[in-house]
């Protein structure tokens, strides 16, 4: 019996501001809408796996089945940074792996405030500076700068990859932000953290998204193979030892680790992607990834935003959502939502963004900072 996973429903909310709603009725509705884009019903899951991490109370996967069915299953409550989403799914397609179960649900949810992230906490000011390199802005700050000493990456090509971004959420209904950014506009956008400009920054929205994974017995038996998209790998890394200052780790490592262990995993090498959803969280760290992903040798990621290679008709499109810049970044969905993302192109139900002949496709994110740690999920997936 083969012990591939394929995911059958999947789908997200439209990420936006919801001040009103309840992190656990957001989850819901995710979870409901993946149930019904494969025609089945919560009390067919055998599992639940769920993603939040400023949820105060937790428990929220619990308490979001007591809104659409409580049916005795295991409840996994997961949070992990940036990577929590990814995490849950993860966590969702090793027990499908491990042949534990055959159906399971994951689901990622996030309710954020406006503000700076990591520019909180604690009751002591860091040695750093109120606004030191503890700040997310400030630590992609330097990561763009240190791009820029080894390789000469100009504040124009950081700025392009907002301008692209945001072009790709114009065609894009489920993002927070369907507006063009012109480069004058990202470039003369308010200052954040030098080269990162307000515009280059990511957005803070609440969303969820939520996945059904099933196991290839299970989704023949359901006659579901027309639309269900194989997970090809699914590989998580952490900070790997290096003798250095570990105050300020390197932040491309885990990266780095994660994408070289999935191409290895699934028997595919970079030059077999067809479209990437990577973390943008910042304009430099699409930069960054690029050479972290293997998509480019190291110091060419310049050269590909300028010639266009990642843009939508390119030969390698990243971020054809809208990315974190534009669709937003609720942190504990954001890795089922770029999953959503690459099975919709694969399924070739993506319409104006349509990545034509679309059958190989890799997500990533990464979480974490300075004194953190850090948490990367690559997972490839393919059409069946």
């Amino acid at each position: 019996m083969s012990d591939d996973v394929y995911v059958i429903g999947i789908d997200m909310i439209k990420f936006g501001r919801y001040p009103e709603r309840t992190v656990p009725s957001l989850a819901a509705e995710a979870a409901l809408m993946a149930l019904d884009d494969c025609g089945l019903s919560i009390d067919r899951m055998q599992a639940l796996y769920c993603g939040n991490l400023g949820e105060a109370g937790g428990m929220v996967g619990q308490r979001m089945l007591a809104e659409i069915g409580q049916t005795g299953i295991p409840v996994v409550n997961v949070a992990n940074a940036c990577a929590t989403g990814a995490t849950a799914f993860r966590d969702a397609w090793m027990s499908v792996k491990a042949e534990v179960y055959d159906l399971v649900l994951a689901v990622g949810v996030e309710q954020m405030g406006k503000g700076l992230l990591g520019g909180g906490g604690g009751r002591k000011v860091s040695t750093e500076g109120i606004l030191g390199s503890g700040t997310m802005p400030t630590m992609f700050s330097q990561i763009g700068l240190e791009h820029t000493r080894k390789y000469g990456t100009t504040f124009e090509q950081f700025a392009r990859v907002s301008v692209k971004n945001h072009h790709h959420s114009t065609m894009n209904p489920k993002s927070m932000y369907r507006i063009e950014t012109p480069l004058e506009t990202v470039m003369n956008a308010e200052m954040i953290s030098y080269p990162n400009t307000k515009l280059m920054c990511s957005v803070n929205v609440d969303g969820s998204a939520a996945a059904v994974l099933a196991s290839e017995q299970k989704v023949k038996e359901l006659g579901l193979l027309d639309r269900a998209v194989k997970v090809r790998a699914s590989v998580m890394s952490s900070n790997p030892f290096e003798e250095r200052q570990l105050a300020m780790p390197d932040f491309s490592a885990a990266t780095r680790l994660a994408a070289k262990t999935a191409y290895e995993k699934a028997g595919l090498g970079p030059e077999d992607i067809d479209l990437v959803e990577l973390h943008d969280c910042f304009a430099t760290a699409e930069i960054v990834h690029y050479e972290n992903l293997g998509l480019c040798p190291d110091g060419e990621a310049g050269r590909m935003i300028d010639d266009g290679e990642t843009a939508l008709g390119g030969s390698i499109p990243v971020n054809v959502s809208g990315g974190l810049l534009s669709k937003g970044h609720p942190l504990g969905a954001t890795g089922i939502a770029n999953i959503y993302e690459v099975c919709t192109h694969l399924r070739g139900e993506a319409g104006d963004r349509q990545v034509e002949g679309a059958r190989v496709g890799l997500t990533h994110v990464v979480g974490g900072g300075p004194g953190m740690g850090t948490a990367c999920g690559v997972h490839i997936l393919e059409k069946t």
